[in-house]
């Protein structure tokens, strides 16, 4: 038997949207290969566990969120344009995931350790050039003096807390589904602003 692309990417969204719906507790192996249009036997020789799909989904899914924005801060630019594009590519991808955020948060409560992992793998090296080149922007002047570390936790904070917190935002605002996208649409923009105005010298 043979590795099929187009079955295995049914099963990826297939499980995305059973882990999604269900958590990883409650998420059965047989729901996914009902979903994705598959028997059983077949789902267990694409994944052997719950688990190994699980994690395979969860590192597809998450890649497509970090890796756009992560890739912004390993590039050589000025600071400012840097966090520019991260925002960009951010909030972007977000928006292409935007059940994404709530997924990590169930996965950081349910198994704190594999994200620690995934996020040593995957940034440890980007933000430590990342704290350089902040530090280089306020040796400069070009910023306000700013640890590294708040202006990452200010970034993302400003990025995907909106999309995790929706329907607690959406009600409290009194928003349609249209009006709470349009919001989103504009995110960007807004905190692009709201982070020049605040590293002004």
């Amino acid at each position: 038997m043979s590795r099929d692309q187009d079955t295995e990417q049914r099963i990826f969204e297939a499980a995305q949207a059973v882990f999604h719906e269900q958590g990883f507790d409650g998420a059965r192996m047989a729901d996914i290969a009902r979903r994705a249009q598959i028997n059983s036997s077949m789902l267990h020789y694409y994944f052997r566990s719950k688990e190994l799909l699980f994690e395979a989904v969860f590192r597809k899914a998450a890649m497509e969120v970090v890796s756009p924005a992560l890739s912004v801060l390993a590039e050589d630019m000025p600071l400012l344009e840097k966090l520019d594009r991260f925002v960009t590519a951010y909030v972007k991808a977000l928006a292409t995931n935007p059940h994404l955020p709530a997924f990590v948060l169930h996965e950081l409560r349910r198994n704190p350790d594999a994200l620690r992992r995934f996020a040593g793998e995957t940034a440890g090296g980007v933000f430590a050039r990342f704290s350089g080149d902040v530090r280089r922007a306020v040796a400069d002047g070009h910023i306000r003096a700013v640890e590294p570390e708040q202006l990452i936790a200010n970034l993302m904070g400003l990025c995907v807390f909106p999309f995790i917190a929706r329907p607690m935002l959406q009600t409290a605002l009194g928003l349609s589904e249209t009006s709470y996208d349009d919001l989103l649409a504009a995110r960007a923009d807004h905190v692009r602003s709201f982070i020049h105005q605040a590293l002004r010298p």
